[in-house]
């Protein structure tokens, strides 16, 4: 099937540590999706599976048909140049400016200058950060960095876009205003995955909440059902 489907997923570690037990769930193309869950529960080994960065000890993790977990090392990369992702720390290069931090992945990528600028600008401007772009990041408000982290992880109009604890380090305020960002990609047909302890914040948004507890799914309902509306 087109979209994610995780069959009956167990990830232990050599430690005895069983991170997802039996996960089995299918997110579909396009959607907008919220993994909660205490420290510990399992969020980030859900990301992870999905980038390639593990590999499950049992089932499968499926991405538009293709089973991450046989992909060969070589393989990674090329798979990966569809994804975008965005953790709490920003990793921005101090000495390069919000443009060419957004231009990385497209340099890597080895895109030609013209359409790398074209698209930075385009990914700039999606989290209204255009006028910053000459910009060094130590001249920007935390909330302002992780938009640019955003903009760098859209910039190649990934398929899909994973986010790990994207707003753990602002307020309020501005996690909303993160958030949100998330909620418009899903406009333009981007697949979004966001890990979040944010229950109250992702109640708001009305978007699929899947509640991970000790590796397992506990809950996954519609937010709005969650908090009582319909």
């Amino acid at each position: 099937m087109e979209g994610i489907e995780f069959q009956h997923v167990v990830k232990r570690f050599d430690t005895g540590v069983e991170a997802l037990h039996d996960v089995s769930l299918s997110i579909a193309p396009g959607s907008l999706t919220f993994l909660t869950g205490h420290s510990g529960a399992g969020k980030s080994t859900f990301l992870k599976l999905l980038l390639g960065l593990q590999t499950p000890t049992r089932g499968r993790v499926l991405v538009n048909g293709v089973d991450i977990g046989r992909l060969r090392r070589r393989q990674l990369p090329h798979y990966r140049r569809h994804l975008g992702a965005v953790f709490q720390d920003d990793h921005l290069l101090p000495r390069r400016t919000v443009s060419a931090n957004v231009a990385v992945p497209l340099q890597v990528a080895g895109m030609k200058a013209r359409e790398a600028e074209r698209r930075v600008r385009a990914a700039l401007d999606a989290v209204e950060l255009l006028d910053k772009a000459h910009l060094l990041p130590g001249h920007l408000s935390a909330g302002e960095r992780q938009r640019v982290v955003i903009a760098r992880a859209v910039a190649n109009r990934p398929r899909l876009l994973l986010a790990d604890e994207p707003t753990g380090n602002l307020d309020p305020a501005l996690s909303e205003s993160v958030m949100g960002l998330f909620d418009r990609f899903v406009e333009v047909g981007t697949t979004v995955i966001v890990a979040t302890h944010e229950i109250d914040l992702v109640r708001t948004l009305g978007r699929r909440m899947v509640a991970l507890d000790h590796g397992r799914v506990v809950d996954d309902t519609w937010a709005s059902d969650a908090a009582g509306h319909v």
